[in-house]
């Protein structure tokens, strides 16, 4: 399993990145004071890098401290890919807050062939590879309470359209849910539903390494998933309540003219842009 070599690399690395040097802010991107690039975000990105190039050779890297704009979304249909966010929850390592941590997918033409995510708050890594999966603790028992809460994940600058669609997502959330729940992370977040702590997980046009990683390891625990990808952005939805998810998807089908389909043995369908 090659990929629990990249997860091994990356718990050493969160393991010895404790000094206030990893958290220095080194940019802030867009203006946006919640998406920073710390020290140990580029730590992890030469990780990855270094991994790719000894273990990998070949495999395109795509990495949100990397650069990706001249990268069109639709090659991924075609060769090797390793889509990694570094440090998903940077601002939260900055300020010495918990929830942050890895994900990396693996695409081999078109088809998510493994994932890798490590949260160190919680002592876990997941490596799903060969059609193994992975675990450096068992999950906590999964049943979610009827009254749980959602995670809702969504980008700070928004359309008028997506405004619309985020008013109706959260007025659903109020009405199925005990409300909707945030920490700055999105990888900690799936990791936190997929251990039935939250009902459920709403991504809306988030970043596409903010959560593609997680939609091999769901599939592997048997949790149905919707998504939809475009532009490198994914919005999804993963849910342990019955009729959740297609509630989600008929909001956006109605607001954005945007249909989520379901994940089927790892085939990546990405949008034309």
């Amino acid at each position: 399993m090659i990929l629990l070599n990249l997860a091994a690399r990356v718990c050493r690395t969160f393991t010895m990145s404790t000094s206030q040097k990893s958290r220095t802010v080194q940019k802030v991107k867009d203006n946006q004071s919640r998406d920073v690039v710390t020290e140990l975000d580029m730590t992890l990105h030469d990780v990855s890098e270094l991994f790719v190039s000894e273990r990998l050779p070949g495999c395109n890297l795509i990495s949100e401290e990397g650069g990706h704009a001249k990268t069109p979304c639709d090659l991924l249909r075609d060769g090797e890919w390793l889509i990694v966010d570094p440090l998903d929850g940077s601002n939260n390592h900055a300020m010495g807050m918990a929830n942050y941590g890895y994900m990396a997918a693996h695409l081999r033409n078109g088809s998510l062939a493994g994932a890798v995510a490590v949260i160190p708050q919680e002592n876990q890594y997941i490596v799903i590879d060969d059609q193994k999966a992975l675990f450096a603790q068992p999950l906590p028992p999964r049943e979610a309470s009827k009254f749980g809460t959602v995670y809702y994940a969504y980008p700070t600058q928004q359309g008028a359209s997506a405004r619309q669609a985020r008013n109706a997502l959260m007025d659903l959330i109020d009405l199925q849910s005990a409300g909707m729940y945030r920490y700055g992370s999105a990888c900690v977040g799936l990791y936190q539903m997929l251990c039935g702590r939250h009902v459920a997980f709403v991504g809306h046009q988030i970043r596409l390494w903010d959560a593609i990683a997680f939609l091999p390891i769901l599939k592997a625990n048997n949790i149905n998933l919707m998504y939809y990808i475009k532009d490198w952005e994914i919005s999804l939805v993963a849910s342990h309540r019955e009729g959740f998810a297609e509630s989600v998807a008929k909001i956006l089908e109605k607001e954005q003219g945007i249909t989520l389909r379901n994940f089927v043995d790892g085939e990546l369908r990405i949008d034309a842009s």
